[in-house]
């Protein structure tokens, strides 16, 4: 399914039209106008592996520590074998293939945010988006997230400023969708007593707080996002005029960044690119839910497709905070606070043990699988799209 982007061409690569004004000529005239500044002397960067590294030893120590809450809880992160005792082993199949339909629908997505900036082939936004889940898993503290930025320019059709803004769009509008589901099944969806209920010394109570309080931060996240495409011209003619103060040569290079932000979120006001995102956000969310519940269904528990959305509502919000390698330790913890709503301590310290396994299992296995087929597909070096 393909629709016809609203912007022509000639206006999506230039940055001109309804959506907003291109920067370079403010930039121009600036520039002309501005008086001769001495050069500042910038200090040497710091080698980019021994950032990383410090990234990946601080995210290996929060690893450390989830593993040593969880285990205090009484909750193994490899579970006996006593735990799989009633698993019906097909709904892990079918989980695991449910997980290419939630894969699909959450990268084809990405092209209609992508429209007004340029035109992507879809096997390229496939690869690409696969490439970047696979970096966010991996990568601590979800420095995976610029992956996907990273690898789009480097054909020079997106700028990397722009297809952030893409991200910046997409993430603020899946969170305010997850946000309300959660939400919504904080209010309809009958709950056990929590009062004084705590796990790993958490009142689980918190998580229903919680749930309300994340539709009230992602709604001001998109309010914030709207007035920024709103004041397009006046954040860049700001950021000349200060930056400018000190360096008109950087100055202009924020201001186009700035602009190129701004491009990424043009789709945002359209409805004939809004809506079909909205529609393949809500395949893509409900097809994740329903098969987390079919999972947890076929661990023991009777959960149902309402929980199901519940717990997967819970875990999307719990793994945007830091986590080690993999989303471990947050994705664990995310799950076990979510079936204590709904289910006993001991289902969840029984068939809740073998369930947050195998869904962890699956998710990890299933996304690295499908990040590393398109590197070799696509003849991606890792080292050089983590360079990127």
């Amino acid at each position: 399914m393909h629709l016809s982007s609203s912007v022509p061409a000639d206006t999506a690569a230039s940055g001109t039209g309804v959506y907003g004004t291109s920067p370079s000529l403010a930039v121009t005239e600036e520039l002309e106008s501005a008086p001769p500044r001495a050069r500042v002397p910038s200090l040497p960067p710091r080698p980019r592996g021994r950032r990383i590294a410090t990234r990946v030893v601080l995210s290996l120590a929060v690893a450390a520590g989830f593993g040593w809450l969880l285990h205090r809880g009484g909750l193994p992160v490899i579970p006996p074998r006593s735990a799989f005792e009633h698993v019906r082993w097909w709904t892990v199949g079918a989980y695991f293939l449910s997980l290419f339909v939630v894969h699909w629908f959450r990268a084809w997505r990405w092209d209609y945010l992508l429209r007004p900036v340029a035109r992507v082939p879809t096997r390229k936004i496939i690869a690409i988006a696969w490439i970047g889940f696979f970096a966010i898993m991996m990568l601590p503290f979800r420095m995976g997230e610029v992956v996907r930025p990273a690898l789009l320019r480097r054909d020079g059709k997106v700028t990397g400023s722009a297809a952030m803004g893409t991200i910046a769009a997409e993430r603020v509008l899946d969170g305010l969708f997850v946000a309300l589901l959660l939400a919504a099944t904080m209010v309809f969806i009958p709950r056990l007593p929590l009062e004084h209920v705590r796990e790993f010394g958490i009142p689980v109570g918190n998580v229903v707080r919680m749930a309300y309080l994340t539709v009230g931060v992602f709604t001001s996240a998109l309010a914030v996002l709207a007035v920024f495409l709103a004041a397009r011209q006046w954040a860049e003619r700001t950021t000349l005029r200060v930056v400018g103060m000190v360096s008109p040569a950087l100055a202009a290079r924020l201001s186009r960044m700035v602009g190129g932000l701004a491009d990424g979120l043009r789709s945002l006001p359209d409805p004939r690119l809004m809506g079909p995102f909205l529609l393949q956000t809500g395949v893509y969310w409900s097809v994740n839910a329903l098969g987390m519940a079919l999972l947890g269904w076929g661990c023991g528990l009777p959960m149902t497709p309402a929980q199901g959305f519940a717990v997967m509502g819970v875990l999307a919000m719990g793994i945007l905070l830091p986590s080690g390698p993999g989303l471990f330790g947050t994705f664990q913890l995310s799950v076990f606070l979510a079936l204590r709503l709904y289910f006993p301590s001991e289902s969840v310290h029984h068939e809740g043990v073998a369930y947050v396994f195998l869904l962890y299992l699956a998710q990890f296995v299933f996304t690295t699988v499908m990040g590393v087929v398109p590197l070799w597909v696509e003849h991606i070096n890792p080292r050089e799209a983590l360079e990127e």
